[in-house]
């Protein structure tokens, strides 16, 4: 059975360049299927708050995080089963994180917190993750259907059976123990958490830790690992792609972006027809792909980016001639139920509290920011390129082409039988090719017609890089690269051509380091207010070191908090871990 699906993988990860239609269903029967398990923060949010959030890939055969998808997908979906916000999330060993800002502008009700893959979209929504958010708007008249009516005193009012402050006030782990270094602190007070492993081996995993104010406004419970992989395990581990019209393949090697090429007229499915899709920018990215018979497309990125401003270029054809269209982002939900939600008139002091808090924390929000976490990427082939000219160390010419003259060496501009002209670099060895044009790109823009830059001033241009080597990007070949880079770096934002197709990406999400307070001996920050009720977030905490300690602050917000730690280990076992420490 592993090898099996390994093999399955390992076929798609070499061949993935062209998306599979249903004729390539047998290759993915193998593949096992994924489950998604979300550890975020609170059940119960006021706009003005964050939501955090672990998305953690499982996949469904090993129970471990999953090697299948390197990319997730979180939204947040209101009661129309639209999405509020949708997250793409490149994961790393399986898992990723992030968060969302709750705008004022959202209404109060029931939501839910949607977790899933690509390849989990072929066995329809219901095998999402799925939990349920209650969001309050105290910025907001509350809608009556959300507001306690009178009730008779003989019944339970639905605080007392919502409350998730009624759930067990520890929980324990066999594989991880969790100490507090005391259960009782002052304001802004240092509380010291332990962490140390039943055996060696049980802290190689992959763990997120939450410590956050317990709310006397606070409906519904946060889903444990362990409850969801005991879930899991009834169900089984399943192979096979669903009942889905559409197969969505997993994003194996990276995020798939797909799309169809029609012909504009007859609306007939276009084969072979070669398409490029450009990233611009200092990191630029280039992808060439090739439709199917049934007129389909996808460039796999494997790579991280900044920009989501993208070029699509059709390299064979005009774009006048055909219809190309992307595949939509899943912004709608289906047969997702909510619960009731009803606010007791008891809660309103409470409610009023806590939003006068956010109110201070947000007017604060520059002194305790997030930092985003820039990972560094291997620059792909088509940007090291050998050959730089930097155009200030020479004489400036006033038109490209007397710089590619005078400056330049094994660069040519040739007049072709149309009257148009292109860039021509000499190879390393032999003559120049008839049948390859060189690939030519303006600060990360991929330009398919070259005249469209020949009346560039040349003073605008900081530097000309190139290769003269042959070279294959997809299943397109070139004479060479050359590179333009223009002293303000933001060509693409300007130029336009009829034969380049803009789109903007659904780009994944950064990571981010997110702040811990800390308060010095001498009193540092003592006139700053701090109503903090998340006191600490770490999405991707590490115990593989052994015995660790972490160190975070009290606010000024007394009360009673909880600390929750959820992960999986390495072996696919859940951890589940709950304290309490109070605030006096």
């Amino acid at each position: 059975m592993k090898n099996s699906y390994i093999l399955a993988v390992f076929l798609l990860c070499i061949t993935q360049n062209v998306l599979f239609g249903q004729s390539n269903a047998p290759l993915l029967q193998s593949i096992p299927q994924e489950s998604v398990y979300v550890h975020f923060n609170e059940s119960t949010l006021f706009t003005g708050e964050k939501l955090l959030y672990k998305f953690y890939g499982l996949d469904n055969a090993t129970k471990k995080l999953t090697a299948i998808s390197t990319v997730g997908y979180v939204s947040l979906v209101d009661k129309n089963g639209e999405a509020v916000f949708s997250h793409k999330l490149r994961l790393d060993s399986g898992s990723s994180s992030g968060d969302f800002f709750l705008p004022v502008s959202l209404s109060t009700g029931p939501y839910k917190l949607v977790g899933y893959t690509q390849w989990m979209q072929n066995f329809g929504q219901e095998s999402f993750f799925q939990a349920d958010v209650y969001i309050i708007n105290p910025y907001q008249a509350i809608p009556e259907a959300y507001l306690e009516k009178a009730v008779d005193s003989l019944q339970k009012t639905p605080l007392e059976n919502e409350n998730r402050n009624s759930v067990e006030q520890s929980t324990d782990s066999p594989f991880v123990n969790v100490l507090l270094d005391k259960g009782a602190v002052g304001k802004r007070e240092k509380v010291v958490i332990a962490i140390e492993g039943a055996n060696d081996s049980s802290l190689e995993g992959n763990f997120s830790i939450s410590v956050k104010k317990k709310s006397a406004v606070s409906f519904g419970n946060t889903l444990s690992s362990v409850a969801f992989l005991q879930n899991l395990n009834r169900n089984g581990g399943k192979t096979g792609m669903g009942t889905t019209k559409d197969l969505h393949i997993p994003e194996i090697r990276g995020e798939v972006i797909s799309g169809t090429i029609l012909d504009k007229e007859s609306k007939v499915p276009t084969e072979n027809q070669r398409i490029v899709l450009s990233l611009p920018g200092d990191a630029f990215l280039f992808k060439v792909a090739t439709s199917d018979s049934e007129g389909r497309f996808s460039f796999i990125l494997d790579r991280k980016y900044d920009n989501s401003e993208a070029a699509l270029q059709l390299l064979t054809g005009d774009m006048d001639q055909y219809e190309i269209n992307l595949d939509p982002k899943l912004e709608e939900y289906d047969n997702l139920t909510f619960p009731e939600f009803v606010i007791p008139q008891v809660l309103e002091n409470s409610i009023l509290q806590r939003s006068v808090h956010n109110q201070i924390e947000n007017a604060y929000g520059e002194v305790r920011s997030d930092s985003v976490i820039r990972a560094e990427d291997t620059a792909p082939f088509y940007r090291n390129l050998p050959i730089v000219y930097d155009l200030d160390a020479y004489t400036r010419f006033n038109t490209l082409a007397e710089t590619i003259i005078e400056v330049t060496d094994h660069l040519s501009i040739k007049t072709l039988n149309d009257g148009n002209r292109i860039f021509e670099v000499r190879p390393s060895f032999g003559l120049p090719n008839d049948n390859l044009s060189a690939a030519v790109f303006v600060d990360g823009l991929f330009l398919k017609k070259h005249e469209d830059f020949m009346g560039y001033s040349a003073k605008k241009i900081k530097s000309i890089s190139f290769s003269r080597d042959d070279v294959m990007i997809g299943s397109q070949a070139f004479q060479g690269i050359l590179h333009f880079k223009t002293l303000e770096g933001d060509f693409h934002q300007d130029f336009y051509a009829p034969d380049i197709k803009n789109i903007e990406l659904f780009k994944p999400e950064l990571q981010k380091k997110y702040f811990n307070q800390e308060y010095a001996e001498q009193g540092g920050q003592a006139r700053t207010p701090d109503f903090r009720h998340q006191l600490l977030w770490i999405p991707n905490l590490n115990l593989s070191e052994g015995k660790q300690e972490l160190i975070f602050y009290t606010s000024d917000v007394a009360g009673t908090y909880e600390l929750v730690l959820e992960g999986f280990t390495s072996n696919g076992n859940p951890v589940s871990v709950k304290r309490e420490l109070v605030v006096e």
